[in-house]
């Protein structure tokens, strides 16, 4: 079941560039990108930013994992 994800209008604009090359849309981009930083356990670390107010994060991209994501063509639309 396909939820939305809300971005920035800037972001959606940058991610849909990065996808227009490679026969994906935005959209599967994202989800591809998200679904492998999940799969393979990445991690994001939160603290306070002193300069604030806000917070602070920091992503951990595994490590270990394959940098090659595979999509099935039934996958794509």
């Amino acid at each position: 079941m396909a939820q939305a994800l809300k971005v920035s209008a800037s972001t959606k604009k940058k991610i849909d560039k990065l996808a227009s090359g490679t026969g994906l849309t935005g959209d599967e981009l994202a989800d591809a990108l998200l679904a492998s930083f999940v799969d393979n356990d990445g991690k994001v670390f939160v603290g306070k930013w002193k300069e604030g107010p806000g917070l602070r994060l920091l992503p951990d991209w595994p490590r270990f994992s394959s940098s090659v994501i595979k999509i099935k063509k039934e996958e794509t639309k």
